[in-house]
């Protein structure tokens, strides 16, 4: 009995190691796999990266341009606005009391001066309330 032992012994050291040795090779291969997943969820987010910095970029671009038109349009704004406020070089509103003094009325300066029916209608109050004052 005791003569088997050794053979037992190398037999179940080497089915051991054989076990042993399938379990390196699976977790060789668990870890093959994890290095993989790794670097492509490493690539993907360079990839990302990339993407985020060039959008930022895009806004910053954008948001530069929105403010330079900004700009251009205030200034058009003003120069229309100041325009608006000057007819044959004097203010507006001295060239309609002008055309009121001359006897026009409120219908005439409408269309004169191209007014809505909202300026024409605070024009005629406007011409009431003074004419009662």
């Amino acid at each position: 009995m005791f003569e088997l032992l050794p053979l037992a012994l190398c037999l179940l050291l080497g089915a051991t190691s054989f076990g042993l040795a399938l379990f390196v090779r699976q977790q060789a291969r668990c870890l093959n796999l994890l290095a993989a997943t790794v670097r492509e969820e490493r690539a993907a987010r360079e990839e990302m990266a990339r993407d985020l910095a060039a959008l930022l970029d895009c806004s910053r671009t954008i948001g530069g341009r929105v403010r330079e038109q900004a700009v251009r349009q205030k200034s058009v704004l003003d120069r229309i606005n100041e325009i608006a406020q000057q007819v044959d070089g004097a203010p507006a509103i001295e060239h309609v009391e002008r055309l009121m003094a001359d006897g026009l009325g409120v219908d005439q300066i409408k269309r004169v001066c191209e007014l809505s029916q909202g300026e024409a209608q605070l024009l005629e109050r406007w011409k009431r309330h003074r004419s009662a004052a």
